[in-house]
């Protein structure tokens, strides 16, 4: 049975840390004797001078075994690794091939055995195998100035037929893609398609039409336009607070009127009619998220400063750059002032916040801030939970992190085991299959088939017994794989031991994507409480598509996620067990951070709780 501890922590140190030194040598072994590499079901097949084969043996050493190893060294990751670190594998099994080798093949399952000799052992092969898995976002290519109707008619027909292939929310809310499309184009244009029409069009409709399925990550786009970041844009920063809209300088010095600090309206619009045109072109997921998102949007003047039509594209340049109002109320809604302002061609970002660093607190509690769930949090986590480990209590602050990878959550759940305490289920999660997709397609977001042979027998009474209560509150379609599972358990670090005090994890609505399914599994372990406000809710493992005419790029979710108790992370987000909103001077440089107070409070006073 494969030590899945210990090889978690391996490939967290490995692909964090960079390998130790004994293992991160050169090895001749960066190469490959195949031209390409497929793989039906679980039975690998290779090309080798423009024909397929099953592999039986190379250089006398059988496939299987290989095969084998790489499951061992390499959990979940078989099809990634036997691609890219084949001779690696060779080589911890004994032998280190040259820069020719010989193959044992077969044509196919009943054909005799085939024997080819002197076949190139090469890091360009290698390298290609590596890119055809691995294929980089190339730039975005310039989309023509005009489509005919019929190269539109084309695009709408390979947009629906990706859809149906790769995508996993297709039939989640009930909406016809095609009567969805139809009603787009006919509102776009009333009397059909026309003779011809600008991609910035087709891209809005289009972005329409993606967002009715609920999807958190799905998003259309193209070299001229996407929604948000056409100039000019408003100088200052809007937030969301409990429904009412909030503006501070960019720079976070203060309020942008500290005595007025909600804004009613912009260019005489009141500011939820403007949020409420551009709710259409966001995803249709939790109301923290549309709202977040919409509120993010009205930083580009276009989005609510309307045309006036018949002006040519000179003066609506001119219109756009025009000073604007901007209408404040003060915090008892009495007053109100209005400023005029004038747009910039500098868009204003919010960056990360809060803007605070991990430590100890007063009172003896720890304090750890991961921003974004990437290397560094990953590095975060065994820096600081050492320094913690004589804490009264831990604060996990996640507010505004998008996400990233899991690897972060992997790492803190380890410290989170105490020493009689079972491994636990943090995501179950099917995707959609498609000739795009590999058997380990979510391999990279940890997550492996329930009957994997890579499970520990206490591992996998863990997921037995999650799957046994796990009611999915969508009923997932034909088309699928078999369910995967996200599981949680020590790492076999050697900075690790059983943390074993209260944790509060601070969120809001900026948390997305993993960081959501951070906070759905770390909710379900006893000693932790999750405070602020919710998540915004998505879990997707999205892919990208180009439509060929437009150079329109298109994203969409190919996995459907679920928390354990069957509710899906998309739509949802993740509800706080005590919610803590903030007041306006949290938006600030100095301000008040009441959540943050709440849960040192919390922690401090656990008779009280």
């Amino acid at each position: 049975m494969i030590n899945f501890r210990s090889t978690l922590s391996l490939l967290l140190l490995f692909h964090f840390f960079g390998a130790p030194s004994i293992l991160a040598q050169d090895h001749p072994t960066k190469a490959s004797p195949f031209d390409a590499i497929r793989w039906s079901e679980q039975q690998v097949q290779v090309q080798v001078g423009g024909k397929w084969y099953i592999p039986i043996a190379i250089d006398g050493v059988e496939v299987e075994k290989i095969l084998e190893k790489c499951r061992q060294q390499w959990p979940g990751q078989l099809q990634k690794r036997f691609a890219e670190d084949l001779m690696e594998a060779m080589a911890l099994l004994g032998h280190e091939p040259g820069g020719t080798v010989t193959l044992r093949l077969k044509a196919s399952a009943a054909a005799k055995d085939v024997v080819l000799e002197g076949i190139p052992n090469t890091l360009g092969k290698r390298q290609r195998l590596q890119a055809d898995r691995n294929p980089q976002p190339s730039p975005m290519r310039l989309s023509p100035s005009w489509l005919s109707k019929k190269q539109v008619e084309q695009e709408i027909a390979i947009f629906s037929a990706a859809l149906r292939d790769q995508f996993a929310y297709l039939h989640l809310k009930g909406v016809d893609l095609d009567e969805a499309i139809e009603q787009e184009v006919h509102r776009h244009y009333s009397r059909g398609l026309p003779t011809r029409m600008p991609p910035v069009d087709l891209v809005m409709i289009l972005q329409r039409v993606l967002m009715q399925f609920g999807d958190g990550h799905a998003d259309v786009r193209s070299s001229n336009f996407r929604l948000g970041e056409g100039q000019p844009f408003i100088p200052f920063l809007l937030g969301e607070l409990g429904g009412k809209v909030i503006a501070f300088r960019t720079d976070r010095s203060a309020l942008l009127d500290p005595q007025y600090p909600y804004v009613v309206s912009l260019d005489g619009r009141p500011i939820e009619e403007c949020i409420e045109e551009w709710i259409p072109f966001i995803a249709a997921g939790s109301p923290q998220l549309i709202r977040r998102r919409a509120v993010g949007l009205l930083r580009e003047v276009s989005i609510w400063r309307r045309n006036t039509g018949g002006i040519g594209f000179s003066d609506v340049e001119r219109k756009m750059h025009r000073p604007f109002a901007v209408e404040l109320v003060s915090m008892d809604g009495k007053k109100t002032r209005t400023l005029e302002l004038n747009p910039t061609d500098q868009k204003p970002t919010y960056g990360e916040w809060p803007r605070s660093e991990s430590r100890l607190l007063d009172d003896n509690l720890g304090y750890l801030r991961l921003a974004r769930m990437d290397q560094e949090a990953v590095q975060e986590v065994y820096r600081w939970m050492p320094r913690f480990r004589d804490s009264d209590g831990l604060i996990v602050d996640v507010r505004g992190n998008g996400g990233g990878s899991r690897a972060a959550l992997l790492a803190l759940a380890g410290f989170l085991i105490g020493a009689e305490e079972s491994p636990w289920v943090g995501n179950f999660a099917v995707y959609r299959k498609s000739s795009k997709f590999d058997d380990d397609h979510l391999a990279n977001r940890f997550m492996h088939r329930l009957d994997s042979d890579e499970w520990t027998p206490e591992q996998r009474q863990a997921i037995d017994r999650a799957f046994a209560n796990f009611k999915p509150e969508w009923q997932i379609p034909n088309g699928f794989s078999q369910w995967h599972a996200l599981l949680l358990d020590r790492t076999g670090h050697p900075q690790e031991f059983p943390y074993t005090k209260e944790v509060v994890i601070l969120s809001d609505a900026g948390c997305f994507s993993a960081t959501d399914i951070f906070l759905g599994a770390l909710e379900l372990h006893p000693r932790v409480t999750l405070m602020g406000t919710a998540s915004s809710g998505g879990s997707a493992r999205s892919q990208r598509f180009t439509l060929p005419h437009s150079w329109i790029e298109v994203k969409c979710a190919s996995m459907a996620s679920f928390r354990p108790n069957g509710w899906l992370y998309d739509g949802r987000g993740i509800e706080v067990d005590i919610e803590v909103h903030p007041d306006p001077s949290y938006f600030i440089e100095g301000g008040r951070d009441e959540a943050l107070e709440t849960a040192a409070e919390y922690l401090s006073n656990p008779a009280g709780n």
